[in-house]
């Protein structure tokens, strides 16, 4: 049973992401702060959800922001037009990759990938009441103080992200989760590696973009630093084919790893006695 770490409002959280394994561990993450969560994996079935019972919509929608088809910023454009101002909800934008100003007209907020938990909690409970806060990155502060890419030669797993997450779900849990993203890694190289020449560039950089974003939220980080080089690149086959080898590399690292046993909590007393303090609390 989850329970929330933290003492604030509680939101009816619409969160939309195309990503499956973002969009369960975002629920995860927002379930045990205590938010309600709908999911949609794309902006049609957002709309549906959002239109569905007008009298308990939700009061915050987080949004991928590159999604296929209707993009988050076009869903947030509908969003704003069919509601009152004084009734429509929060709208938070989210991506693995840094969002020009333009791309955010539409949002108050916008929240990088993998999601900083003290900055999902300051964007989803605004220090003032009716006052929604300005478009930021996730990381305020200097340049100098906002996540960089993950490095290509970064450790396969990121075994802080690991620990956090083992705070809301068990281990064969986890280890399920990651499977998966590692199964639906392989089937993104094995689609991009039979692309006909010439390639769709903009396909292969959404595509590298939705790899790096999902293996950041489970600290596959040496998966996330290989798709954000294809994510930069992607024009040069050469240069492309030897990144989405090395990206099968990656993935079969990561397996062994998991097989060899080596997913686990790290620091179980500090974040068990933390969770039962703050539970006490509330």
């Amino acid at each position: 049973m989850l329970t929330s770490t933290t003492i604030g409002v509680r939101h009816k959280v619409l969160l939309v992401d195309d990503d499956a394994v973002s969009l369960e561990l975002m629920s995860l993450l927002l379930a045990h702060e205590g938010h309600q969560v709908l999911r949609a994996n794309d902006a049609g079935a957002a709309l549906k959800l959002f239109t569905a019972d007008k009298a308990g919509r939700p009061d915050v929608l987080l949004v991928d922001l590159q999604m296929p088809g209707i993009s988050g910023g076009q869903l947030a454009e509908s969003i704003r037009a069919m509601e009152d101002p004084e009734r429509r909800p929060l709208l938070l934008a989210m991506s693995a990759t840094e969002a020009h100003r333009q791309q955010l007209m539409s949002f108050d907020g916008f929240l990088l990938k993998p999601l900083a938990l003290d900055d999902l909690r300051r964007a989803l409970n605004p220090t003032r009441r009716n006052h929604r806060p300005g478009i930021r990155v996730a990381h305020p502060g200097s340049p100098a103080k906002r996540a960089a890419a993950p490095a290509v030669d970064a450790e396969p797993l990121d075994m802080a992200v690991v620990d956090k997450l083992l705070t809301m779900m068990s281990l064969p849990a986890l280890q399920q989760v990651i499977t998966a993203g590692i199964g639906d890694t392989r089937s993104c190289i094995d689609d991009l590696r039979h692309q006909a020449l010439p390639w769709d560039v903009t396909y292969i950089r959404q595509t590298a973009h939705r790899i790096k974003g999902a293996a950041a939220m489970v600290g596959a980080t040496r998966i996330a630093g290989l798709a954000a080089g294809l994510e930069a690149g992607g024009s040069k086959e050469a240069a492309t084919r030897a990144i989405l080898k090395d990206l099968l590399s990656a993935c079969s690292e990561l397996e062994r790893m998991l097989l060899a046993g080596k997913l686990k909590k790290t620091r179980a007393p500090h974040h068990e006695s933390t969770d039962r303090d703050n539970t006490s609390n509330t």
